[in-house]
């Protein structure tokens, strides 16, 4: 039975693996000048060694590559990193991970949308040499490590992310988050991003902020009475307003959309202990959110 299962999910990793192949072939059909190993190969070998969740030397190795990439000339571990982390195949990653994300339904871009904001903790050991891994709120404990905080749509899919240490609040990050929507809407958060300055620019670019407050029964202070908040506030604690309510409802979606991510193929539940500071983490992250728009 073990035999069959370890079967199953080289399969699984080979039909995921032809998927983003054949995507980088359409994106990159020829290789760079004057470079022995395209930019496109490195991409590949990467994007292998997430799929294995495998550190970056194990995929130089041309015993553990897939079939597609058995002929390809392969570039030493050190070629392999300097490749990996200069600007041009950070950028290859981010195209692609564009790539898959884009929605062909025109129309749809043109009516009101609905985003839902939340913050993934990814916990690394206490005693983790990470010089970047910080303390912060995870799971209601302080844990160390990094948070990714992420915008998704009604479909569950990620719209923008960002990831940093575990102190970064999430009210402080959101307006990253938000620059990347491109009409009005709604943003849906739970009671941590109640928060005045985030409504204010909520409202700066056509979005109302719906979250309710941390203490539904205290009065709102002089500096918290933006018009955005106190339209959140009625559209919540009003007892005939319905559609509120029914918006907060479809907050569960992000959180079934990082319970894919974790429980899935995808397997973004932790860092492996070879990922560490933000050059290493904020690629594998983008990896697997690339694998998660294409099996979404």
């Amino acid at each position: 039975m073990i035999f069959m299962a370890l079967n199953m999910e080289i399969v699984m990793d080979d039909e995921l693996f032809e998927v983003v192949y054949q995507i980088a072939w359409k994106l990159w059909p020829r290789r760079e000048e004057r470079v022995i190993y395209s930019g496109r190969t490195i991409v590949l070998m990467y994007l292998w060694s997430v799929i294995r969740c495998k550190p970056r030397q194990w995929v130089c190795d041309r015993r553990n590559l897939p079939i597609r990439l058995q002929e390809v000339p392969i570039p030493s571990r050190s070629q392999f990193c300097r490749r990996l982390n200069s600007a041009e195949v950070q950028s290859m990653l981010v195209e692609l991970e564009q790539h898959v994300n884009q929605v062909t339904d025109a129309a749809r871009s043109r009516l009101v949308g609905c985003w839902l904001v939340d913050a993934k903790p990814l916990v690394v050991n206490p005693y983790s040499k990470d010089k970047q891994a910080r303390w912060g709120w995870a799971y209601k404990g302080m844990a160390r490590g990094y948070k990714l905080y992420a915008l998704c749509d009604l479909d569950q899919r990620i719209v923008s992310w960002r990831v940093y240490g575990m102190n970064q609040a999430e009210p402080t990050v959101t307006p990253e988050l938000l620059d990347q929507v491109d009409r009005p809407g709604y943003v849906v958060g739970d009671s941590i991003y109640d928060s005045g300055p985030l409504h204010e620019v909520a409202a700066q670019r056509d979005l109302q902020l719906i979250a309710p407050r941390k203490d539904p029964t205290g009065n709102i202070g002089r500096r918290a009475r933006q018009p955005t908040r106190l339209h959140s506030i009625a559209m919540l604690e009003t007892f005939v307003n319905r559609f509120g309510p029914s918006m907060y409802d479809k907050r569960t979606h992000i959180e079934r959309a990082f319970s894919r991510m974790s429980s899935s193929r995808i397997g973004l539940d932790h860092l492996p202990p070879f990922v560490r500071t933000l050059r290493r983490v904020e690629p594998w992250i983008r990896a697997k959110l690339t694998f998660y728009a294409v099996m979404n």
